[in-house]
């Protein structure tokens, strides 16, 4: 998986760039953590004991975050749910989901989440 880090000297705000296809995944690291080393060390600890067929599951404020079989799933809430009141809009007016999942393998997080954490601060 690519990434990229940036720090904003001005604002002094760390940044995670990942690829469009995995928006949502930058989306829940950014917004379900605080912007230090530190914050994301329960979840990195949680990932590294997982076996093979281990399944595990964060519920954060805006996303689910699972990992099933060494792969992993973010979803925002909203993802799925049908309201009644856009039934009479334009079909081609519908949410686009595909910002709102974003799907990669439980190495590459792990590699990201430790590259991450050394760029943060502690």
């Amino acid at each position: 998986m690519e990434f990229d880090f940036i720090y904003l000297p001005d604002s002094r705000i760390y940044q995670l760039k990942l690829p469009m296809e995995q928006h949502a995944l930058q989306r829940f690291l950014l917004d379900e953590f605080e912007r230090n080393a530190t914050a994301y060390q329960k979840l990195v600890d949680d990932l590294h004991q997982l076996g093979p067929f281990s399944e595990y599951q964060f519920v954060g404020r805006e996303y689910i975050f699972k990992v099933e079989r060494q792969e992993v799933l973010v979803c925002h809430y909203s993802v799925g749910q049908v309201d009644e009141r856009d039934a009479d809009l334009d079909p081609e007016l519908s949410t686009d989901d595909a910002n709102l999942t974003a799907e990669c393998g439980l190495e590459d997080l792990i590699h990201l989440l430790t590259q991450w954490q050394q760029f943060l601060p502690k």
